[in-house]
């Protein structure tokens, strides 16, 4: 018989497991991954010395009688590297019996009617797998009866033998089961991925197998797919609830920032509207739908502040802080949270401080400017509104639209070979007044280099001595940066 064809039975654990060994009493019980090619059923002690490797020997007759039989049954089967030693629950098993087969590494069961147990293992190993699809059979079962992504990843930890198993985080952090299961590697490392409510990769099911065997692992691998379900609506429920409250704290919400609002309602709902506030506004970067993104949004937020609302608002999500902190401190602590949420790309923008209710409104619309600006930057996630000033009137602006009018309107310019080089003269030019001296300090090129820029600019049909034009062209220029 070759490795490949031993690799392939039940393993003795399996046995234990789901099997008939279920109900059999265990000594020296740490060898259990032991595959069982065979049962062979002993009357006569020399009988084992014929067993093929990877027997499970089942003593009865003779060869369970007398002062020494079950040592001499267990040194024997040692020596043809039988899985186990299965004897009546008539025959004394003392310390030394229990010692012998824990320093052979041989497990021992003890059986009320070891001949029927013969037939039931015969059955079991020749029908594998009608014994794994009770397994499966088994663990779905329990599945749905669970409620908890703990007591769900429980099951498979407890009944499928020589397994370990985690539900690991996206980031790497253990939700439930057991980290060592994150070490597996190659063969003996099982992995299935479990989406969340809103289809997104959410987490991974990763288990190690203490065997491998190519059918073995199918088995676990279709028990870690059956969990996907259950894990996934366990954690739906956890976001529903929260999506639920935000629904009514938009409500909430609105009536408060209203000009007439009334700070009472919000009070009762243990938000803080009394004192010195700032508004924190959440986008996505790309276009998202706020309700679809809702979810992992706010369950995020939880986990990160849990102490703060998070409520939608418009295209994004609103919250405070209110206290002592300032907006740079405030911008420190969201910058983990927007990486915690990938791959939702969300942007932040941070308000002013204001006093009480119409503090707080300020600052909201405040930091909701700040968020458009920071929505459109590269590389920063977080726009402080005291850094923008009335630079973020720029973020109401349609850039898109104003955009494709500026490739139209400046479409000489835009053929030059050199227009990005030109494109950026002219905005320098434009941020500086005019001032050549300043351009080209803020370009890091000589003066001369500035105004040879210029005339070739000029030489493209601008204008840029006609006051009139000089806002249009700014802000043309503005969106076609904006627009890369």
């Amino acid at each position: 018989m070759n490795r490949k064809d031993v690799v392939e039975q039940l393993s003795v654990a399996e046995l234990v497991q789901f099997g008939p060994l279920g109900q059999a009493k265990v000594f020296a019980g740490e060898e259990l991954d032991r595959q069982v090619a065979g049962v062979v059923l002993v009357a006569e002690l020399e009988e084992i010395r014929q067993c093929e490797p990877h027997s499970a020997v089942v003593l009865h007759g003779t060869a369970a009688q007398g002062a020494w039989a079950l040592e001499s049954a267990l040194r024997l089967a040692w020596e043809r590297n039988a899985s186990c030693v299965i004897a009546p629950a008539d025959i004394a098993v003392g310390n030394p019996t229990v010692q012998l087969a824990e320093r052979l590494r041989v497990p021992l069961f003890v059986v009320a009617d070891p001949a029927r147990h013969a037939l039931e293992l015969s059955a079991a190993v020749a029908d594998t797998d009608a014994a794994r699809a009770r397994l499966t059979a088994r663990c779905a079962v329990l599945f749905g009866e669970r409620g908890t992504l703990r007591d769900i990843v429980g099951v498979i930890n407890t009944e499928v033998p020589g397994v370990q198993v985690a539900l690991i985080a996206e980031d790497g952090h253990v939700l439930a089961g057991r980290a060592v299961a994150d070490q597996a590697s190659g063969e003996r490392r099982v992995e299935v991925h479990v989406p969340g409510p809103d289809g997104r990769p959410w987490a991974r099911l990763v288990g190690q197998l203490a065997a491998w065997s190519p059918s073995w692992s199918l088995i676990v691998r279709t028990v870690l797919g059956l969990a996907r379900a259950p894990l996934a609506a366990c954690v739906g429920r956890a976001w529903l609830r929260p999506v639920q409250q935000s629904a009514s704290d938009r409500v909430l919400l609105n009536q408060l920032l209203s000009d007439d609002g009334d700070a009472e309602a919000a009070r009762a709902a243990a938000w803080s509207v009394d004192g010195t506030h700032i508004a924190v506004f959440l986008q996505a970067r790309e276009a998202a739908d706020p309700e679809a993104a809702a979810p992992r949004v706010i369950a995020a937020w939880q986990e990160a502040f849990p102490h703060l609302p998070l409520i939608p608002r418009g295209e994004g999500w609103v919250s405070w802080w209110t206290g002592a902190e300032g907006p740079a401190a405030i911008a420190s602590q969201l910058r983990p949270y927007l990486v915690a949420t990938r791959p939702l790309q969300l942007a932040a923008g941070v308000g002013l401080a204001g006093e009480g209710v119409p503090g707080l409104r300020r600052s909201v619309d405040e930091a909701r400017l700040a968020a458009a600006v920071a929505v459109r930057r590269d590389g920063e996630t977080v726009e402080l509104f005291g850094s923008l000033g009335p630079r973020a009137v720029l973020a109401c602006i349609p850039v898109a639209d104003v955009a494709a009018a500026a490739r139209v309107a400046l479409a000489d310019l835009l053929a030059a070979p050199d227009a990005d080089v030109l494109l950026a003269a002219l905005v320098a030019l434009l941020d500086c007044a005019g001032s050549t001296g300043q351009a080209a300090a803020r370009l890091g090129v000589h003066r001369n280099t500035v105004l040879s820029r210029i005339e070739r600019i000029r030489a493209r049909g601008i204008d840029l001595d006609s006051p009139e034009q000089r806002l249009a062209l700014h802000l043309a220029c503005y969106s076609l940066l904006s627009a890369h």
